[in-house]
């Protein structure tokens, strides 16, 4: 039987919560501080990210532009590294002595276009530590080009030798990938294209000293380093980038603030369910903030997709259920609750996050929802059970978007299509293979069942960025205005009678 006529204003937003890097996204952060962050656009992004139109140019550019190993690693930094070993918990000799081998094997090589082509996971300590940062509600705190924290010295070696400090500690050596994972994305790396990237002489097994503990943090501080060395040679550039830096954590790089000022449209917008994705710390304890939005605690931290229920609307004791055997559930790229509105209407909430190169993982998700929404139906007698889904889908291209709306309806849902819910180009950044590319897509969704399918409520009065047109596709995220590289997208969910 159908409960009481009710309408619920829905959103759904991936928050961009490990998001601590004033260099990562073009984007309008200022007037006063774009054009220093140009300069440093132009300083480390490769040539050939940036001039894809003339591609065999820019590659040579490339193979000679920048320091050799043997200058980016001085012997006084190699001193540092002996030093920092001697010390170090869960960092070996032997692993040094394999990091030294490749310094001198390869000294006199330019590095910058290897670092920028470096086999999959290698930077992957990149993403944990932020995330890790993001989950603790802590500063991401090293003091590297891509933070918040104020570059401290004075020229190429004191940057360098401070990351590197910084950088090799046991609770970094924890977060490292497991070294089989990335022995496995060696072999499958191309010969060819190492040896291009090196010289001819390379082989595989050279690289096998990155997949340790220590390896990865080497090649972590490698990178970073890196780019602390090609800013370093600027004039004034190091003081500028700290100005940035200054700026950006007062403004779009401040978690805190982001989420106050994301909490306040949310209760301007009247929301009564808020789904979202890779939200922080920071955004639960603001939306949870004077009991707004019932307490999320039990529901999946790990990857930020929370259900947040308006608590004057919603009974407190809602079941927080599990998908059995899918593995990205135990990562927390979905969360699933049993939840009763106020006037009796039971619903089956999801907040999902397909994953970022696997457009297929967003529609595994939403058949395993539907599985659980069929079983709660049948097992539970629940009749008039309803269905809410908020998705980050990762639909990056038109083919994935196409394949997702053919799958809801296939299982007789139907979603929002509200046109591009992200603009962004990704400019200095650990995922090399990203930088400069322009990302114009539809990812984000709210979705429940289709009326011919039982369906008792419609979705409408789409808003994507909370307006009702659709956005500018030139106005690249995140920017002084959108705190997130994604535009939440929110819709009024009303019954039928």
């Amino acid at each position: 039987m159908m409960h009481a006529s009710l309408s619920l204003i829905v959103f759904t937003a991936n928050m961009l919560g490990p998001f601590s890097d004033p260099f990562e996204f073009e984007g309008d952060y200022g007037h006063s501080i774009n054009p220093i962050r140009q300069e440093v656009f132009e300083r480390v992004m490769t040539k050939e990210s940036i001039n894809r139109n003339a591609m065999v140019e820019a590659i040579d550019a490339d193979r000679a532009y920048g320091p050799t190993l043997g200058e980016l690693v001085t012997p006084q930094l190699i001193q540092s590294l002996k030093e920092i070993q001697t010390t170090t918990e869960g960092f070996g000799k032997i692993e040094l002595e394999e990091i030294l081998k490749f310094l001198e094997r390869y000294h006199d090589q330019h590095i910058f276009r290897f670092l920028h082509h470096t086999p999959k996971g290698f930077l992957n300590l990149d993403h944990a530590l932020r995330n890790q940062a993001a989950l603790e509600a802590t500063d991401f705190s090293l003091p590297l080009l891509n933070s918040t924290t104020e570059l401290t010295g004075n020229n190429s070696y004191e940057l360098k030798r401070n990351l590197l400090q910084a950088v090799f500690t046991p609770d970094t050596l924890q977060l490292t990938k497991p070294e089989e994972t990335l022995l496995r994305s060696l072999r499958s790396f191309d010969l060819a294209l190492l040896q291009d990237l090196l010289n001819d002489h390379a082989e595989l097994e050279d690289l096998e000293v990155f997949c340790t503990p220590s390896g990865q943090s080497f090649m972590y501080w490698l990178y970073h380093s890196l780019n602390l060395h090609l800013i370093s040679e600027g004039d004034n550039l190091i003081d500028q980038v700290n100005l940035v830096k200054k700026f950006f954590s007062k403004s779009l790089g401040d978690p805190a603030r982001r989420a106050r000022i994301f909490r306040e449209k949310i209760i301007q917008e009247n929301a009564s369910i808020l789904f979202t994705q890779e939200s922080d710390e920071h955004a639960r304890q603001a939306l949870e903030k004077e009991g707004f939005f019932l307490p999320v605690e039990g529901q999946n931290p790990q990857d930020g997709t929370y259900i947040f229920l308006r608590s004057e609307l919603w009974d407190p004791h809602y079941e927080i259920l599990s998908l059995e055997g899918y593995q990205g559930f135990l990562k927390g790229r979905v969360n699933l609750i049993l939840a009763t509105h106020n006037t009796g209407q039971k619903f089956l909430l999801a907040s999902a996050h397909g994953h970022s190169t696997r457009a297929a993982d967003g529609r595994l998700q939403l058949s395993l929802i539907m599985d659980m929404f069929h079983r709660l139906q049948r097992e539970r007698e629940y009749e008039d059970l309803q269905l809410l889904i908020g998705m980050d889908a990762n639909t990056k291209t038109e083919s994935d978007v196409e394949a997702l709306l053919d799958h809801l309806e296939s299982l007789g849902l139907v979603g929002t299509r509200v046109g591009p819910t992200t603009a962004k180009k990704r400019m200095v950044t650990a995922q090399h293979s990203k930088a400069g590319k322009l990302a114009i897509d539809q990812e984000d969704y709210l979705i429940t069942v289709k009326p011919e399918c039982g369906g008792k409520f419609l979705l409408s009065n789409p808003t994507v960025g909370f307006q009702n047109e659709m956005v500018d596709p030139n106005r690249m995220l995140p920017d002084i205005e959108n705190l997130s590289d994604h535009y939440p997208v929110g819709a009024a969910l009303t019954s039928l009678r």
